[in-house]
């Protein structure tokens, strides 16, 4: 999961894409300048191997409202390109997409999986409809990558299959949820940037974490005494997991996403602070240790949990609505969020309970 950040520039007709993270430039590069124009045309006759044969059969010419486009030959076929003949017309385009993922065919290859909006699905079923039986060519870039036949009326989804690997499957799913550039793009300048150009400004940023995870561990001790050492605990397996998921998500830790790993401390200390102080009050009235314990984790419950959710709420809106660098750090608190949930009651009682299960106790340094 990258950050990409995009950014107008002064001369108006000039688009900055950094990529931090990004390793292949030149599969990048193939995506931001794929046009990715998807068309579902009616086919009125091909596949051939010869386009000539299929302008004879035709008059030597093509009609008006026809045209020839070239294909993907057809699967254990021996011709290199076959050619269609299909309606100039689109049945559908890329614009009436929903949505487009990458998934296993009817014969478990890498296909590509679309579905349609509204409007779209009305004109694909009306036009899947009234041809049944008749071939429809799905057109990507001006080039057939296959023609299904038409079985029956299909409303709001379809399937484009042909010869696809994992990854390019992938990457058409991405073009085609990205939509087709209106116009074409010119490359003026090309820079790969190193990690050490960065090393500053990231070595600021991780001594500053290290800094404020130092001072809230200190604070934490120094204030709830002995009971700190499970606040402690309960934060350091907090970051682990942060670090663990992000790792596995294939996260870029920039400076975004630095600030999100500062603010998840936080967070974190202050859930132990409000179960720690409810503890104390439960203890002052005179209730016994173990009781003041439950009664702390349980009645400060419904509070974290409503934080905890009005934070993911926002998290999650900052994600779906944000740039690159604003869902890099929405990533980072919304996986901090969750997993401090899970330490901060789960993990902080149950280290209590190891203690207290030990031995009595008849005073909780806290």
């Amino acid at each position: 999961m990258t950050e990409p950040s995009i950014a107008r520039q002064s001369q108006g007709d000039q688009i900055l894409v950094q990529l931090p993270g990004v390793t292949d430039v030149a599969h990048a590069k193939d995506i931001i300048q794929s046009t990715a124009l998807l068309e579902l045309k009616l086919v009125e006759d091909g596949p051939v191997a010869n386009k000539d044969d299929l302008l004879k059969a035709h008059g030597g010419k093509v009609p008006n409202d026809m045209e020839v486009l070239s294909g993907a030959p057809e699967r254990g076929g021996d011709s290199s390109t076959l050619y269609y003949l299909v309606r100039k017309t689109p049945v559908v385009m890329g614009q009436d997409l929903r949505n487009a993922r990458e998934g296993p065919g009817q014969n478990n290859e890498p296909s590509v999986h679309f579905e349609l909006k509204p409007d779209g699905a009305r004109k694909f079923g009306k036009a899947t409809g009234e041809n049944l039986g008749r071939s429809l060519a799905i057109v990507l870039d001006n080039r057939v990558h296959s023609a299904p036949r038409i079985e029956g009326r299909i409303s709001d989804s379809g399937e484009i299959h042909g010869g696809f690997t994992a990854q390019s499957a992938a990457d058409l799913a991405l073009k085609l949820r990205s939509g087709a550039l209106p116009a074409s793009l010119s490359y003026l300048e090309e820079r790969v940037v190193g990690p050490t150009l960065g090393a500053d400004s990231i070595r600021a940023g991780i001594t500053a974490s290290a800094v404020s995870l130092v001072a809230v561990m200190l604070f934490m001790l120094w204030y709830y005494k002995l009971s700190g050492v499970n606040a402690v605990v309960a934060l350091i397996l907090n970051l682990v997991i942060l670090l663990g998921l992000m790792a596995y998500m294939g996260a870029v830790m920039t400076l975004p996403g630095i600030a999100g790993f500062v603010l998840t401390m936080g967070i974190g200390v202050d859930s132990n602070v409000l179960i720690f102080e409810r503890i104390k009050e439960e203890l002052e009235a005179q209730r016994g240790v173990r009781a003041s314990i439950n009664a702390g984790f349980s009645r400060v419950w419904l509070t974290l949990i409503d934080t905890h959710i009005t934070a993911l709420i926002s998290a999650a809106f900052l994600f779906q609505f944000g740039t690159g660098p604003i869902r890099g750090f929405a990533a980072t608190l919304f996986i901090g969020l969750v997993s401090n949930l899970f330490t901060a009651t789960f993990v902080s009682k149950t280290l209590f309970e190891a203690v207290l299960g030990q031995r009595q106790v008849a005073s909780l340094s806290i």
